[in-house]
């Protein structure tokens, strides 16, 4: 974090930042970090921040469902849902919802679920970490140095940088998706 935050200040003309020290630059990136990163995670389908875990504890579900799943503290969304037999047949097409703490199911049996988490520095991509520098970078020229042109400048510059890291990240996954989606979670996830 720290390294990618010196390199942003280094850029722009400012001074590097010690962790926890009480300046303006300080103030401003620690405070925007984790909104800047975990936007483009939520984003971009990244295979450095998926997590594949089962839940079998459950307790009382709300919203109509009869039990509630706790996702994990790590998880910063949620993207998928399923059942698995012990033959190891995945079942897509289970019913779910979510709030900020549980997953609601009518499965009582436990449940399979993806999610991201955000992942530490040193398994980002090149790319992911130049974009989140970018980013920085356009904050600090539009909140510190007030100049507005280059902050939008350097913003164009991370989503392209973003850009690549999602394309570079979908070409090690499959072309095809090991599972067929049930109508409810082509409908859950079919949105733009």
């Amino acid at each position: 974090m720290l390294s990618i935050m010196n390199a942003a200040l280094l850029s722009t003309g400012c001074d590097e930042v010690v962790d926890g020290e009480g300046s303006n630059e300080w103030r401003l990136l620690s405070r925007n970090w984790s909104l800047i990163v975990e936007a483009e995670l939520e984003d971009g389908n990244y295979n450095f921040t998926r997590e594949t875990r089962q839940i079998t504890t459950y307790s009382t579900g709300k919203y109509g469902f009869e039990y509630a799943y706790a996702i994990p503290i790590t998880a910063v969304a949620v993207r998928h849902v399923w059942t698995e037999t012990s033959d190891g047949v995945r079942d897509m097409s289970i019913d779910w919802t979510q709030d900020a703490t549980h997953i609601h199911s009518h499965e009582d049996e436990g449940i399979w679920i993806e999610y991201l988490t955000c992942a530490a520095e040193s398994l980002w991509s090149a790319n992911f970490s130049r974009g989140v520098q970018m980013k920085l970078e356009a904050t600090i020229l539009r909140a510190i140095r007030e100049e507005y042109p280059e902050a939008l400048q350097a913003e164009q510059q991370a989503e392209v940088y973003f850009q690549r890291a999602r394309t570079l990240s979908s070409r090690s996954r499959s072309a095809r998706s090991p599972y067929r989606e049930g109508q409810l979670a082509a409908a859950r996830f079919g949105r733009g």
